[in-house]
Order: structure tokens, then sequence, then C-alpha cells
């Protein structure tokens, strides 16, 4: 890896540049409280992450932009209602999603601490920097919230192209669209299945973002436990 040209680096977006500051569980819950609801910030979790895994990609087809804001919002009431019917549903759910649905447009998300010195030592060093991501369209509101929207060339979410992570063909969009080789480029993502093993599928430079040190199995070549250790792949 040390030894290609590398002139592009792809992102992940959430759990890669920035994170949900109170966690999902709480997030929720505390959204929740407000419409009459008390529900317990793990369960909520687990109710989540069964949801989301068993849902279908977040990817739709060409559509106008107000038809794909409208599926964007259909899929996720989808997810959390079935959240709530796992949990206990509530009177309130209506006007709890439509709050929840702003919240992760904005106050849910912080940036991880090294993520804007990193961009910006990217940014004087003339690399192209892209998005990658299995978001919808409110990633746009989130990364100016956040201030770092302005660092990036390109952005490539599952939910405009019509495909989703770890689908190659999402990643030949982004290729296209910032004008690069599979071989001139990394990306970095947190998800060993959709970021590290998608882009490999195409020749990219891939390494996963481990703050956890979940992934013992992938070698040290392979993987970073925050965003300044991509420097050392790129000398």
């Amino acid at each position: 890896m040390k030894d290609a040209k590398i002139n592009t680096i792809f992102f992940d977006a959430a759990d890669t540049l920035f994170y949900i500051k109170q966690g999902l569980g709480n997030t929720y819950a505390s959204v929740a409280k407000k419409h009459g609801a008390d529900p317990k910030p793990e369960d909520l979790r687990k109710a989540f992450s069964k949801a989301f895994t068993t849902a279908p990609p977040l990817a739709f087809g060409p559509v106008s932009q107000e038809e794909r804001k409208l599926l964007e919002k259909s899929y996720w009431r989808d997810i959390v209602e079935n959240v709530y019917n796992e949990v206990g549903m509530f009177e309130g759910f209506d006007a709890h999603f439509d709050e929840l649905f702003e919240v992760f447009r904005s106050d849910a998300w912080e940036i991880f601490p090294e993520t804007k010195n990193v961009l910006n030592d990217l940014k004087e060093k003339n690399y192209k920097l892209g998005i990658v991501s299995n978001f919808d369209s409110r990633v746009y509101d989130v990364m100016n919230n956040l201030e770092i929207r302005e660092y990036f060339d390109s952005f490539v979410i599952s939910s405009e192209a019509g495909h989703a992570k770890p689908d190659p063909n999402i990643f030949h969009i982004a290729l296209k669209d910032i004008g690069s080789d599979p071989k001139e480029c990394i990306h970095i993502g947190d998800n060993i299945y959709n970021d590290f093993h998608g882009a490999r599928s195409l020749g990219i430079q891939a390494l996963v973002l481990d703050r956890e040190n979940e992934y013992e199995s992938i070698g040290d070549q392979h993987k970073v436990s925050n965003l300044e250790d991509i420097h050392k792949f790129l000398k």
C-alpha cells in the first residue's frame, strides 16, 4: 500500500468522520420522552440494530429530489416504527418521529476530535477527497452544521446513487464522479463488510477505522485506530 501513488481518499461518513454524540439509544429515548414515552436506551439500541439489519438498502432509483426526500423519510419511518413495535408503541409516535428525523439532520452528531485537522492537512497536500456513504440527503446538512462539507470534492450517497455499499456500483459511481483510477484511491470506513471488502472488490485500497480494536483478524497494514493514522499509509 505504501508504494501506491495515492491522490484520492474516499471516506465513509457516519461513525468515520462524525458520530452520535449521546449514542443512538439515548438520543431516541430523549425525543420519545418529550412525546409521552419512556423507553430504555439499551432496549432501543438493540431494537434499532435488529430493524436496521433487516431493512432493505437505503437506495432509490432515478427519482426527483422531492420524491427522494419523501422516500428517505418513509424508509426511516418504517425502521423507527419497527423499533417501537419491538419496545412498545405509543400514542405520540407520529410527532415523535418527525422530531427525531430532524434531530438526526442536525443536533445528534459531533465530529471526532481529529476529523477537521486531518481533512485540513489532506487538502493542503492536494488530495482529492470524496464521500461514499450509505446515507440519505440529510448528510449535506449534517456536514454543513459540522463545518466539514467544504473539504470534499465529491459526494456519493446511496439514496442518490441507487446502490448501497458494499455494492461495487456505488464505488464505480464515486470513481467516475471524482475522476480517479482505483489504484490511485484509498477508502476508509468503520464497517469491515461495507467499507473494507466493498472497496477492495474494485481494486480500491481500503483501511478499516477500528477505534475499539474489534477487528483483530485484519492485519495492522489494513486498519487504523483513528483518522490521523492515515498519514503513515500516504508516505
